[in-house]
């Protein structure tokens, strides 16, 4: 019933396929379903950039979050009436 290696703090990581993240699936399946060269050139890019974000251990979240920041700035501008 229950694994005696599994732990709580475990259920954090990032879920993997061997060495392969697990967001990299989402566009491989896509292509599987739907087999047009532009779904295999989409998931290549996105397979790609998934796997350098994880070589930086970075996830999209924190890699958006970073652009976004990089983009417009880190402080808030306020307007007051």
């Amino acid at each position: 019933m229950s694994d005696l290696d599994a732990h709580w703090r475990d259920s954090a990581r990032t879920p993997k396929f061997f060495v392969i993240d697990a967001q990299v699936f989402i566009p491989i399946v896509l292509c599987l379903f739907h087999f047009r060269l532009w779904t295999v050139c989409l998931c290549a890019v996105v397979a790609i950039i998934l796997i350098v974000l994880n070589y930086f251990k970075l996830n999209i979240k924190d890699f958006l979050q970073l652009l976004r920041e990089f983009i417009v700035g880190r402080e808030k501008i306020v307007y007051r009436r």
